[in-house]
């Protein structure tokens, strides 16, 4: 019972990340800055939470360093970019919903790359998300369109992520992993800061309330859900924690529709349904196979949103 009370409260907290994100642009920031101040704060935290909790373990050497570092540098800092710019251009709840697609995508990508075949209940998976991203989707304005590609996009790296990340993240303690994720994800940052591609604009809070909200996504929308995801995982394994995983998209639409007078229609209701529905099938047909790190509770599946 406490191990799935944690898996929720992991989801609840990330859940919560859209929230406060819209507080923080309201008060100046844009997605740029929002992430290069979460970062900032987050991975020296991490890193000394590491550095105390996780005592005699060795750190990652040559290759596998390496890589660990790029899953942050590039995978984390460029779904970081579209998920949080997607929220600047479209209701938060809406966001969540369509970026929830990802863990179907993980199924075909490991299909791909890993040679892990679907089973008839993913199709079926598939079949549910196809039309409850459709649905949501034809919810949308056309000034609009743009978020829908962002949110795509951001889970489709995070699909690249989470696969790829599964062949290397379970040599190490999930806490030591992230924490090299972290600090990638924070270099990838200050990199586009300083190189401001296509006259990228990066703007900070202006307020002390905007900088809390940087603060409370660095901390409870970062570091707190990651500690509380491993907790769950210890407790009760990837299958439940997976299962678990699909309470985020709720957490995101009722803190849109209480704290940003955000609204859906039936029609989204529905669609939001069908990809959550698909999300726990998803989970527990994965989980029965015993591959469900390849989806949405892998140790690199910590490092969301």
């Amino acid at each position: 019972m406490i191990g799935i009370v944690l898996a929720i409260a992991s989801c609840s907290l990330y859940g919560m990340n859209p929230v406060f994100s819209v507080n923080a642009y309201d008060d100046g920031a844009n997605s740029r800055g929002l992430m290069i101040a979460r970062f900032l704060i987050a991975a020296p935290l991490l890193l000394a939470y590491r550095l105390v909790a996780v005592r005699g373990v060795k750190w990652p050497r040559g290759r596998d360093l390496l890589e660990i570092f790029l899953f942050g540098f590039v995978g984390f800092t460029f779904q970081s970019f579209f998920y949080f710019g997607a929220i600047e251009r479209m209701a938060s709840g809406l966001v969540s919903v369509i970026f929830y697609c990802f863990p179907i995508m993980a199924v075909l990508l490991a299909w791909w790359l890993l040679k892990h075949k679907p089973s008839s209940a993913i199709w079926v998976c598939l079949l549910l998300t196809v039309a409850g991203v459709g649905l949501t989707a034809g919810e949308v304005s056309g000034a609009e369109t743009t978020g829908i590609a962002l949110t795509l996009a951001g889970a489709l790296t995070y699909t690249f992520y989470v696969v790829l990340s599964s062949r290397v993240m379970p040599r190490y303690d999930g806490i030591t992993g992230l924490t090299i994720v972290l600090f990638g994800a924070m270099a990838g940052w200050l990199v586009l800061w300083a190189i401001r591609p296509f006259g990228m604009q990066v703007e900070f809070p202006d307020t002390n309330f905007g900088w809390a909200n940087v603060a409370i996504i660095a901390t409870f929308g970062t570091i707190v859900p990651m500690g509380t995801f491993f907790a769950a995982m210890k407790r009760v394994g990837p299958g439940p924690t997976s299962v678990a995983s699909a309470f985020e998209p709720v957490v995101t639409i009722a803190a849109g529709t209480l704290l940003l007078d955000e609204r859906l229609t039936g029609r989204s209701v529905i669609g939001a349904t069908l990809v959550i529905a698909a999300v726990v099938l998803l989970a527990l047909s994965e989980a029965r196979r015993d591959v469900g790190s390849l989806t949405t509770a892998s140790p690199g599946g910590a490092a969301h949103n």
